[in-house]
């Protein structure tokens, strides 16, 4: 029993030792590549906004975003962070706007981001096909109803807006489809360059089933929104 309980100790010291050292000795392996971190880079992407009423476009919303790694903080727990500076511009000859941050934490087990004081697990490691998480494990309200996120299309290539990423993996983060509501959100991430695309639509139906308000089971949309954001450009700012 001695000898049992002496390797579990050596056991655990020697994972701890090894750590965050995964992340630079095996990223490949672990996929640690998807999300690059490191001060001084940036994503800039173009996004589209559109809200929908009695089954029209009733606005349209089009601007360029840019996040924006300025700084890297350390939390009390020893957690070291980085700072995201999310900026915004309405055309690409304006310029930018400070709107908003966010932190971006990756560990050898997961990748967090903080925004609005809410934590959210956004992926976890090794990245694999069909694993799922439960991504609101750290939010203060909600913990009896836990959402899901689940890696998607590992390795393929994906193309959009005229640029092709050779190995990317898509994060499902949320999938209905009813007679009354269609919700379908995801992220893309390409290795070496991080997000590439984020697709987020929600849309409720008809649901008056005499089909005196409205057309039912026709997917008639009462009310909803869209956003798509698509990286425009990448880098590293000195």
């Amino acid at each position: 029993m001695k000898r049992i309980l002496l390797f579990v100790v050596l056991l655990t010291s020697l994972l701890s030792s090894c750590g965050d050292d995964e992340i630079t000795r095996d990223a490949e392996r672990f996929g640690y590549q998807y999300y690059p971190l490191a001060i001084g880079n940036y994503w800039i992407f173009n996004v589209t906004e559109n809200k929908y009423v009695r089954d029209a476009i009733s606005q349209t919303s089009t601007y360029q975003k840019r996040e924006w790694i300025d700084a890297t903080v350390t939390d009390q727990t020893g957690r070291e962070w980085y700072r995201v500076q999310i900026s915004r511009r309405n055309t690409a000859s304006d310029a930018w706007m400070v709107s908003g941050v966010k932190l971006i934490s990756m560990s050898s087990s997961d990748l967090r981001i903080q925004e609005n004081n809410q934590t959210t697990v956004q992926m976890i490691f090794p990245v694999k096909n069909g694993n799922s998480f439960i991504s609101n494990a750290f939010r203060n309200e909600d913990h009896d109803k836990p959402v899901y996120y689940t890696y998607a299309d590992l390795g393929s290539i994906f193309t959009e807006a005229g640029n092709t990423y050779d190995n990317t993996v898509t994060l499902l983060q949320g999938d209905t489809d009813t007679q009354l509501e269609y919700q379908e959100k995801y992220e893309v991430y390409a290795a070496g360059k991080g997000p590439v695309n984020r697709t987020d639509k929600h849309y409720f139906y008809c649901d008056d089933s005499t089909g005196e308000q409205c057309p039912y089971g026709e997917e008639y949309i009462v009310n909803g929104t869209d956003k798509l954001e698509v990286l425009e450009s990448s880098g590293k700012m000195e």
